[in-house]
């Protein structure tokens, strides 16, 4: 069983009632909640006097202590860099990290502040002005610089996210992928990324924050800036350019012309954490190693729970972009990404 279908399987199952339980009895905290998405956890917004105040966070069963305590201090790393991101709340224990599971079975919960904004996704890709998309890259960047030193046992751990295992985890997904053209274009791009088995290694590896897609990002009421990062659960010791190009790859869903996007958002990044040549020269294959990983995943995932949107939510625009991208020579690409310089 792969991990991510494993943890489908072993994902909370906390009703909303179970939940505001849970907030008054360890946080003193008294409010209406609402479910809120997650592929491995269980998620609720608390609302406090009509306004959402909290995030109440269970996690999987097989979540590890060491890795809540990797991405709390993460958290704090990134906040005390101007990274926007949330702040744990501590419980009435004085732990920030608590064991609320029943029947043997660990479920540890922890609360965060809220950010206000709203997510990146509710601006369709064709309205987002420029300078908001190098804000984006300007912030991650400030993440990949900020979190590039961090070290955490937890950072080290095996992780089908991470850029290192993307050819091995497609190639054992791959045959769920049942469509014929779809088939086609993923076999394309397998052939395609082989050459990223030697030049991964090589390049420069630090902590990323791994998952800023345009639900994790929020940005300002205005949206001409970003205004929030969300979610450390996928943040992993990988390749630095990776950061960029998960973001990239995200934002170029649905976009008229995917390379400017990803150029803009290069740029940007660029102000913060500055590429080296070897870099720059793989993040459309990084972009579409992040894409054949979700769409292979996907269609394994679906097997499982035909039912969960959530799992499969960014399949289709996936698929579009990897299509786009598959016959534009490496090269071009590159140079077409590193035409806006910071």
């Amino acid at each position: 069983m792969s991990e991510l279908v494993g943890a489908v399987l072993t994902r909370p199952r906390v009703d909303p009632a179970a939940a505001r339980a849970i907030l008054a009895r360890h946080w003193a905290i008294d409010g209406d909640v609402r479910p809120l998405p997650s592929e491995r956890d269980q998620n609720f917004a608390v609302v406090v006097d009509g306004q959402d105040r909290f995030v109440l966070k269970l996690s999987n069963a097989t979540e590890d202590a060491a890795f809540l305590d990797f991405q709390q201090k993460a958290m704090a790393r990134l906040v005390a860099t101007g990274v926007p991101c949330q702040v744990p709340v501590v419980a009435l224990d004085g732990r920030e990290v608590l064991d609320v599971g029943s029947d043997g079975r660990s479920t540890l919960a922890r609360v965060l502040t809220w950010l206000p904004g709203r997510p990146l996704a509710t601006i369709p890709a064709a309205d987002r002005p420029e300078p908001l998309l190098r804000d984006l890259g300007r912030v991650m960047g400030r993440a990949a610089t900020a979190l590039g030193s961090f070290e955490h046992p937890a950072a080290h751990r095996p992780f089908q996210w991470e850029a290192g295992r993307g050819l091995e985890v497609i190639a054992a997904h791959a045959p769920a992928v049942v469509d014929v053209e779809r088939g086609g274009l993923l076999r394309r791009w397998i052939d395609r990324l082989g050459r990223l088995d030697d030049s991964l290694p090589g390049l420069r590896h630090g902590v990323i924050h791994n998952d800023a897609n345009d639900h994790n990002v929020l940005v300002d009421e205005a949206g001409t800036a970003i205004a929030g990062l969300l979610d450390l659960g996928d943040a992993v010791h990988s390749v630095v350019a990776n950061e960029l190009a998960v973001t990239a790859a995200y934002a170029a869903f649905g976009a008229p012309d995917p390379l400017a996007v990803v150029a803009t958002i290069r740029a940007g990044f660029e102000e913060t954490c500055p590429l080296r040549d070897d870099e720059r020269g793989v993040v459309v294959e990084l972009i579409a190693l992040r894409l054949a990983t979700s769409v292979a995943l996907s269609a394994h995932q679906s097997r499982l729970d035909p039912d969960d949107a959530y799992l499969t939510a960014s399949e289709a625009p996936a698929w579009a972009l990897l299509a786009a991208l598959i016959d534009i020579e490496p090269a071009a690409a590159a140079s077409r990404i590193a035409a806006s310089r910071p």
